[in-house]
């Protein structure tokens, strides 16, 4: 799907597709000559830029495309590098995200808690993340109940991850409450599945 453009254009060095800012990766020098991945937009000096996709970014390290933006002024960046620190980039906005949610009290989580809410008439529920590591079992039983409700279930991460960006011990299942915060949350996730070649 194309996206829409309205914002300031960039073009990917690795496919040289032009897309809106906020739908690349951006890249800025450290002083040292090391490649930064600039998630937020945020840091400043010269950005370069990629598609949100290990593709793009694997295209451009191969292609020492990172090197011609820099004009050879930067440490040739390795995939590994850059594909660690845009997954952990992302992991991170998912997890401010969540936050978010926990504080505003729009987050359930646990699978017996989640499973409760899934199985009132108006669950209110928007997004269901279950995590990698679930017991086969119970992620198939959160998988129907929330289809029967018409609400997407991913699952991504592991019991440990999914509780650290809760602030809480393991937990097997997150859900939050439909709103705002639930569309931006699916933009991210499906940004890191992409990264992270998840399906």
């Amino acid at each position: 799907m194309e996206l829409e453009k309205k914002g300031p254009q960039r073009t990917c060095i690795a496919c040289r597709t032009g897309l809106d800012k906020d739908h690349l990766i951006r890249y800025v020098m450290a002083p040292d000559g090391t490649l930064l991945v600039d998630y937020r937009h945020r840091l400043p000096g010269r950005g370069s830029y990629t598609c949100i996709a290990a593709e793009c970014i694997r295209k451009a390290c191969e292609k020492k495309a990172f090197l011609r933006a820099y004009r050879g002024r930067c440490q040739p960046p390795t995939y590994d590098d850059l594909l660690s620190q845009a997954c952990a980039a992302v992991e991170q906005r998912v997890a401010n995200l969540l936050g978010m949610g926990r504080k505003a009290g729009l987050t359930v989580s646990g699978s017996n808690m989640v499973m409760d809410q899934l199985r009132k008439t108006e669950c209110g529920l928007g997004v269901v993340i279950v995590a990698a590591d679930i017991s086969a079992d119970i992620g198939t039983k959160i998988a129907g109940l929330s289809t029967r409700q018409g609400i997407q279930c991913i699952r991504l991460f592991n019991k440990a991850k999914i509780g650290q960006m809760l602030g809480k011990e393991e937990r097997s299942v997150v859900a939050l409450s439909s709103g705002a915060l639930v569309d931006t949350l699916l933009t991210e996730l499906s940004r890191y599945r992409q990264l992270a070649r998840e399906n």
